[in-house]
């Protein structure tokens, strides 16, 4: 799963990463976080009525369309991939209303007694500092009169290689060049599926427990424990 992820960057950077346009206009004040957690109003990358790539402001947490009430309870922010195309809530999105979510890195949590050992995971060859992204999925949601509430989910899938051991599941994420159709209303998702990412080029470092309090902010929840300063951060 994916309960907390990373994305450091302004709206314009990440714009310029994603090849895409900030369509905001300086109404959506997003500052870059190192503790983004569910139903957190994050920026998406999808595509716009023209076609073309726009940062997107949406609540993490799904809200299907055809919903009669407002958000209430635990948000959906994570789908799983191996039932996507099935679920309610979830196959409408995967046929025609995919996202990529960028993200610096993630965290993830080992160990069944209370508390847990946070992990910090991220890409090891990352491009050139720029966000990389997580598949998702997006719906809108009709609030009033002209209020619609965008939102979205981040697929998972069955964690691999060394990955397994830290937990059982993972954000899906897919090579660079299939990002684009990805995107497109009418690509087939089952197919680009198939070509995620494993875990081969991850790496991970234990951090603080710190970051377990959703108000915990700030670049040093990333930084390494070892043994020198385990206690200390």
């Amino acid at each position: 799963m994916c309960g907390r992820f990373t994305l450091a960057g302004t709206l314009d950077e990440i714009a310029r990463a994603f090849h895409a346009k900030d369509t905001n206009e300086g109404m959506w004040p997003w500052e870059g976080s190192y503790n983004i957690a569910p139903a957190a109003v994050i920026p998406a990358i999808a595509l716009n009525g023209r076609g073309a790539r726009a940062v997107v402001p949406m609540r993490w947490g799904l809200h299907p369309h055809w919903s009669k009430t407002m958000p209430e309870g635990r948000p959906m922010f994570n789908a799983r991939v191996e039932t996507a195309a099935d679920k309610p809530s979830f196959r409408t999105p995967w046929r025609r209303r995919r996202a990529l979510i960028p993200f610096d890195g993630w965290y993830e949590w080992e160990g069944v007694e209370t508390p847990k050992q946070p992990y910090y995971i991220y890409e090891k060859n990352g491009a050139d500092d720029a966000p990389s992204a997580f598949a998702g999925l997006w719906d809108q949601y009709r609030v009033d009169e002209g209020i619609t509430l965008l939102s979205a989910t981040i697929l998972t899938t069955p964690a691999t290689g060394e990955m397994k051991h830290l937990h059982h599941r993972m954000p899906v994420r897919l090579p660079r060049d299939l990002w684009d159709a990805w995107l497109e209303p009418d690509a087939k998702p089952e197919q680009l599926i198939s070509h995620k990412l494993g875990s081969e080029d991850l790496a991970w470092h234990k951090v603080s427990r710190v970051v377990n309090s959703g108000r915990a902010g700030g670049a040093d929840l990333i930084d390494e424990i070892t043994e020198s300063n385990d206690g200390v951060l």
